[in-house]
Order: structure tokens, then sequence, then C-alpha cells
């Protein structure tokens, strides 16, 4: 017998009427009143069951798949099957320049201990946060003035604090056959701070570390101690290991397995920058105050992994096969080892322009801002952790800052104010509101291309009172001029910047290159304020830039020249005074040639930069409407 019923009909009330007109064909059933007897109910119960089923079988479908999973645990289920283990919450880290005075002292020690596990206390609003130290680190009197500085390993006068508070979770083996499981029930746990200690029994001191598998630096034998930490169902952590046999050494009943982690916050203590130690320091029973100087705020801190992130990093590591070869093993290998990574990208270096034969660049964009320091110490994290240990032999790595382009947009809007309740005011904001959004989804990663097609559909979707839209878009480019701290002056420097696009040729009515006010020392040492253009007029095809006064004015006649063809901006001997916005930067603004595709390139990355709505209300077409229907 056929049936009337498509399967591809799940909801409820498409199921009843299929039902319904499947019997309405039978015979016994003409004419007959469903709606008016006792066998709606039967149909509701049959419709509500095939629809529950449909629901089920489709969730469980698509759990079942990496690319169409949503839960989080079937994504690290998934994962495991590529030898994937999905980031853990990560630390906030804190990178403090730590001295402390000890010039009262008549004998003074070559050198002083930071014990590890020190304590600082960090403030940020109304709440405060614990940061320790998980490393000791040796402080020296450079100055030969009782000033001890503290260095890290590689002899920078920097320390590095993690937060969190340290937890301590102990199992005894268990005697019983089989694979044995020891569960850490904390969802905070810092799965890069986890130590695993095992003692021969209850009562010793005798310890063997095990070493996550993660950082094994050689291969795997009977008696090599490892373990596994892997994510459970409801978030909390397990800790594998082998099976005493070809997998590592397995602890033995009786043993005492000692784990010690730190339980953090994660990404809600970062942005901190003032911090106070939670104790003094103490040398030969004497106490004295820290000297404590931030390196910018503290970074690094993060959520767990994402479902999506997860989804693609777990394919990438897989292929990676845990060792550098190509570029895509760099971004995998790196993103999973190294918390608060927004976005990454590697190329090789006959890639790179100019080449650099016989290298692996790599850009690494973080999720917070980072100061050099910091940025120093991943860089060299990842040197000592992953490419000493996974990277070919005759290839070297090096880190390039990423550089960002910023697109300032304008968007000019006519809408019918007959359509809205919203003013003006509150339209602009909507559509203003709406345009960061897609740039903060769409765009700020390596690779990620703007398209000007993509962006307008999604203005005009705001309200539907908007009855045409039109963008225009601006580069640019923040230029920060070198500074030396010494002198309190800007250094004279030559310049490079480089755009996205081919850019506009010079025009005789408006400039295609210009730049944010500044002010610039003449030679009788007076100050003007200047901004850079191209020239215009007469010489039209000049890309001769220069500086103007706000009259219009060429103060210097040539400070550079741009590149249309190249999209390269070149300033030369170039030496501001000050910069008239407060800011650290001057931003160059250049004019596309193309304007509905911006492509990004290797390390560079298109965030958003002004953001100007105008709206207008299209009174004319208003009217004709209301003219029409009357």
């Amino acid at each position: 017998m056929a049936t009337t019923i498509s399967s591809s009909q799940l909801d409820f009330a498409g199921i009843k009427a299929g039902l319904i007109n499947h019997l309405r064909k039978q015979d016994q059933f003409t004419d007959y009143d469903f709606e008016a007897s006792g066998m709606s109910a039967l149909l509701d119960v049959l419709a509500y069951n095939t629809h529950t089923n449909a629901l089920i079988a489709n969730y469980a479908l698509n759990e079942t798949f990496l690319t169409t999973a949503q839960l989080r645990s079937s994504m690290v289920n998934h994962a495991i099957k590529f030898a994937y283990v999905p980031g853990s919450k990560a630390a906030s880290t804190a990178t403090l320049n730590l001295s402390v005075d000890m010039s009262g002292l008549a004998i003074r020690p070559s050198e002083i201990t930071l014990p590890i596990g020190t304590v600082f206390v960090g403030t940020l609003g109304d709440q405060t946060y614990n940061f320790r130290t998980l490393a000791e680190y040796k402080g020296y009197d450079t100055t030969g003035t009782g000033i001890y500085t503290f260095q890290d390993s590689g002899g920078n006068a920097a320390i590095f604090a993690l937060e969190g508070t340290l937890t301590t979770k102990t199992f005894l083996a268990d005697t019983t056959e089989g694979r044995q499981i020891y569960v850490i029930p904390d969802t905070n746990l810092d799965l890069a701070t986890l130590t695993v200690n095992v003692f021969d029994d209850v009562n010793s001191t005798n310890f063997d570390t095990y070493t996550s598998v993660n950082l094994l630096s050689s291969g795997i034998s009977a008696d090599t101690r490892l373990f596994i930490p892997l994510e459970t169902y409801n978030g909390f952590y397990e800790i594998n290991f082998g099976d005493g046999v070809i997998t590592g050494k397995a602890p033995e009943p009786g043993n005492l397995i000692r784990a010690t982690y730190l339980s953090t916050n994660g990404i809600e203590a970062n942005g901190i920058d003032k911090f106070e130690a939670a104790a003094s320091f103490r040398y030969n029973n004497q106490s004295y105050n820290y000297i404590i100087t931030p390196i910018g705020k503290t970074a690094f801190g993060s959520e767990k992994e994402g479902v999506e992130s997860i989804r693609a990093n777990a394919p990438l590591s897989y292929l990676a096969q845990n060792r550098f070869v190509t570029p895509i093993d760099y971004i995998g290998i790196i993103a999973n080892s190294i918390p608060g990574i927004k976005s990454i990208n590697a190329w090789g270096g006959e890639d790179n322009v100019p080449q650099k034969y016989g290298k692996a660049i790599v850009s690494i964009e973080f999720t917070s801002d980072v100061s050099a320091v910091q940025r120093l110490a991943v860089e060299q994290q990842i040197q000592q952790l992953l490419l000493s240990r996974l990277s070919m032999i005759s290839i070297d790595t090096e880190f390039v800052t990423p550089e960002k382009v910023y697109l300032n947009l304008t968007t000019n809007v006519d809408y019918d104010p007959s359509k809205t309740n919203l003013t003006e005011n509150a339209l602009e904001i909507q559509i203003a509101n709406t345009i960061s959004s897609y740039f903060a989804t769409n765009l700020g990663k390596f690779n990620n291309v703007f398209r000007k097609s993509k962006l307008t559909p999604t203005v005009d979707a705001v309200d539907n009172s908007i009855l045409s839209s039109n963008i225009t878009i601006e580069l640019e480019n923040r230029l920060v001029p070198f500074y030396n701290t010494t002198t309190q002056r800007y250094v004279k420097e030559d310049y490079t910047l480089s755009f996205l696009s081919v850019l506009q040729e010079p025009d005789d009515s408006v400039p295609i290159i210009t730049s944010d006010a500044f002010r610039y020392q003449l030679g009788d040492g007076t100050t003007v304020i200047v901004t850079i253009e191209n020239n215009t007029g007469s010489d039209r095809h000049s890309a001769n830039l220069r500086l103007v006064d706000s009259r219009g004015n060429v103060i210097v006649s040539s400070v550079g020249e741009y590149v249309p063809s190249t999209g390269k901006v070149n300033l030369r001997a170039f030496q501001p005074y000050s910069i008239v916005s407060g800011q650290s930067y001057i931003g160059i603004k250049a004019k596309p040639v193309d304007e509905s595709v911006v492509k990004p390139l290797r390390n560079q990355i298109i965030n958003l930069g002004k953001n100007i709505v105008d709206v207008d209300p299209d009174v004319d077409f208003a009217n004709s409407v209301v003219g029409t229907t009357n």
C-alpha cells in the first residue's frame, strides 16, 4: 500500500497532516471527521512519537560525525580518534619585572632565589586573583647598588606567574585487574600545569615523575613513565597510564598517585596590571619588600577550546603526525600546544617576500594584547617545547609579528521612515553594531578575506525600512614611529607600509594618500600641525608624498612616495615631533582601486577601523508608496 507521508516532513503538524491525508484515502474513513473524533488524540500521539523519534535520530546521526557534531562531549570523543587532546582552560600569565632592595646588607650574596610558589595578588576592578610562580628564578645585583633583579632562563629581567589555585588530588593505585582510570573532578584544570608523581606507598617520600605523552621527546617503551590526560563527558579530566608492557610503565598496586595542577579562572584574569606580593621576600630570617613592575597586562588566559576550534584543529593535528614538515604542521601543533592563540599562520621561506630559503615563517595573533617581552617568551616556549623536538634539523623557524590593516567604512543608508519605529540615531547605532559584529565574526584572523558583497546584504537586513545602502572603503595602516626613550624624541627613520590592494592613481582633486594629524618641527625649532598627502593639481600623475598644514600650505615638498601598482607607501627620513591624537600611531590612509575584495597575505590581518554610518530618510519614496496605495 502506497503512503502519502513524506520522510522530509518531520515537524509535528506536518506529520499529523500526512497521517490524516493517508487515512482519508482509505475506504473505511471516507468523509470521516478526524478533528471531531477521538481519532485526533490518537493521531496526536502517533505524530508526537514520530516527531520525537525523528529528532532523536537526527541528533544522534549529527553527533556521530566530526563535521556535524554540536555537543562538546561528542567533539572530544571524535578528537580522541585523531590523537588530539582539546585545549583545557589556560591560566592567565603575569609578566613581571621583579626586584628586591637589599642595599642595607653589609655582606651581600652573589645571587638570591625566588622560590617556586611565590604568590602575587592581581587586582582587576573589585576582583582579586592569585598568581604564583611555577619555576625557580635567580636574582642578581647587576648594578652594584644592592637591588637584586630576578631573571628568566634567557637572562631577561622578567619572571612569569600564572593565575590559579594550586590543587592536589591523590589516588591509590588499585589492586584489581584491568585498566585503571583516575578522574580529577575539576572543570577548571589547566592541563599545561598538570604534574603527576607516583610514590611507592602512602608513607613514602620517594617518587617517580610521569610525563604527559604530549611532551615526550623520545619513543615509548615498557619503562617509559608517561600519562595520557583525557577529558571526560562531563568536563572533568582523567589520567591514563600505560599498560606496563609496550605503552609505558604503569603504577603498581599500592602506589600513591599525586596529581598537582592549577585550577584557574582562565580568561577572566586577563588584563591585570596592578600587583602586590602576598608576602615579603625572606633572606637569612630577614624580610625585604618586592619592587614589582608589570611588563604589559596579564594575558594568555583562555576558556576551554570551543567546538568549532576542535573541529578545525583535530584533523590538522592528525595530519601533522607530531612533526614539523609542512606549514599545516606548524599551524596544527602550535595551535594545540600554546594557549591564548586567536589565529596562526605559517608558510615556507620560499613563499616569503623577500625569499628566505631554509626557513619556516610563523606568525601568531593572540586573543589579547601582549607586550614584546610576553611575545618573546611564547616564541622561546615554542622553540624549547616543540621545535627543538619535532622540527627538521635543516629548517630554522622565524617568528614575525602580524601586520594589521584596518578598513575604514562609511555606510550611507536610505530608509523609509514610515516602516520603522526607530529614530535615525537608533538605526545608525544598530547598523554600526551589525557591521562591528560582522567583522568580529568573519575577520580579524589570518587568511580572512573581506568581500563587500557579503557585508552589504547583512546591512540591508538590519531593518525592514532600509531601502538601499552604499559602503565605501578606505584602507588604513597604523604607523608606530620609532621612539628613543633616552632623548624622548621620535627617531628619523625610513618606513615602508604595505596595503592589501592596488591603490588609485593620483587624483587632481582628492588626495589618495592621507594621514592623521601630527606635529612637525621646523628648522627654527617651532612646530606645526601637518598631515601627509600625495601631490594633486597640475602634477596629477606624481606619486610624491608631502606634508601639508590645515590651510593646505605645503610645509615639506617631499617625504616619500607611494606606488599605486604594489600598494606600498614609502616614507623617507620621516621624523614626527608628536602625535596630535595622543595615540602611539599615525594612521596612514589610502584609497584602493577595487573596494569589492580585500585579501590579506601571509602575516596580514584585516580589522575594522572607523565605522561611520549615515542614515537618510527617503521621504519622496515613502510619499510615492502612500500615494499609490491610496
